[in-house]
């Protein structure tokens, strides 16, 4: 028999066929797509994600060089490193700012399998930069306090030297020959250029630390060469042949020597304690604050460690 033309009701489920596989086609199409999509995400954000670990670890030779720093001794060596510190801390900061930002802009598309990492590199970068914060003031108080501290014992050295060679000049002295007065000169100009140079090392010292107030030592020393300028003037008279006058300086001397030791009892025994109490009233505070901030990194780290093994 000759086939038989389509019925109106078989056109329409053909159609409905047509139609149905187009949809499911669109379907897989767009399946595709947003798995596409999302594997190119996640791509992306694991990249940036290894972006942000990289952006850490520039930023880490920064931040041990002031760890290490900041647990060294005082130093002419320790200021001039914390003065370049200083200069690269801005550079340091900011890689961690943008290790955090592009952290943030990854996070939503990360594979739950890196979650956790990302969120611990979070924590340590974070860490740092509270460690970094709080070391500005704490490398500042460095470089000054060791601009001021070796000087300050350079000058106290000095002193005691030119109190031992004052004292020879006064023992030469109280022999009363011309011999001997003559020595006690010598000796005292000596003692006076030690006690000069000390009181500009001093001076030196407060300016670079006016906290440590070592103007006291600077005075003790301007009392010490007004001394010394008596006893210059007995040796003058004595030398010159009128006694009279030589005495009269010696009881100048002996009065002025009283009231130095008395003002010698109101000082330290070393500008090192005074410089030490401003360093801490400097960075004692922040000195706190960056440890709590290491501990904070020392902890962000064991965790990142956990995770990425």
């Amino acid at each position: 028999m000759p086939d038989m033309p389509d019925t109106p009701r078989s056109a329409m489920s053909r159609t409905g066929i047509i139609v149905l596989v187009i949809v499911v086609l669109a379907i897989a199409v767009g399946a595709g797509l947003y798995g596409y999509r999302v594997s190119t995400a996640r791509r992306a954000a694991v990249e940036e994600l290894d972006k942000a670990t990289k952006l850490l670890q520039s930023a880490d030779l920064v931040v041990l060089e002031v760890d290490d720093l900041i647990r060294q001794k005082l130093s002419d060596e320790v200021g001039a490193q914390a003065g370049e510190l200083l200069e690269a801390l801005p550079d340091a900061s900011a890689e961690l700012d943008l290790a955090l930002k592009t952290l943030a802009g990854a996070a939503p598309d990360l594979p739950g399998d890196r979650i956790s990492e990302a969120e611990a590199l979070a924590d340590s970068a974070r860490a740092r930069q509270d460690m970094l914060l709080s070391a500005r003031p704490i490398l500042e108080a460095n470089e000054k306090v060791a601009a001021a501290l070796s000087p300050a014992l350079a000058a106290w050295d000095l002193v005691l030297e030119a109190e031992k060679i004052a004292d020879q000049s006064v023992a030469e002295y109280n022999k009363l020959t011309k011999d001997s007065a003559t020595a006690a000169q010598t000796l005292g100009t000596q003692a006076g250029q030690k006690l000069t140079e000390a009181r500009t090392q001093f001076a030196a010292s407060d300016k670079a630390l006016p906290g440590a107030k070592l103007s006291r030592f600077t005075n003790y020393v301007d009392e010490k060469l007004k001394l010394l300028e008596l006893s210059k003037k007995a040796i003058s008279s004595f030398l010159a042949g009128d006694n009279a006058t030589a005495n009269e300086f010696s009881n100048q001397f002996n009065a002025k020597d009283k009231q130095i030791s008395a003002l010698a009892k109101t000082l330290p025994e070393s500008p090192s304690g005074p410089i030490a109490d401003a360093y801490e009233a400097m960075a004692g505070v922040s000195t706190d604050k960056y440890n709590a901030a290491r501990d904070e990194a020392t902890k962000a780290d064991a965790e990142l460690a956990r995770v990425t093994e």
